[in-house]
């Protein structure tokens, strides 16, 4: 399940340069941001997800650019320390609305 969200990001590359981008689709898996800076396929990065200003960002150490549009790019997370994916799961489940059925009601 992905969630659309508009959320900030900072992100740097193991060439230690670093930036800012936003933070559009996100799931357990990975997420879709928007920046700045041309991001190739196959950079490794590491994320911190700013997901409220009253909460520690989440960090992602390991992360992998798999696909480039434009200015936006979809991430894979490959490696979260177990406290974030808590944080991260715990934020999906509170933060995605309830799906309502479009099926009209048959009785």
């Amino acid at each position: 399940m992905t969630m659309k969200v508009h959320y900030r990001v900072a992100l740097s590359t193991k060439s230690t340069t670093s930036g800012e981008g936003r933070l559009l689709d996100l799931s357990l898996e990975g997420c879709r941001i928007e920046c700045a800076d041309h991001l190739p396929v196959n950079t490794y990065l590491s994320l911190r997800l700013l997901l409220s200003p009253k909460e520690m960002p989440i960090l992602v150490d390991l992360a992998a650019v798999r696909w480039t549009r434009g200015t936006a790019c979809g991430i894979h997370f490959l490696s979260l320390q177990p406290p974030y994916t808590a944080r991260l799961r715990t934020f999906l489940t509170s933060a995605t609305p309830q799906k309502q059925s479009n099926i009209p009601d048959q009785s």
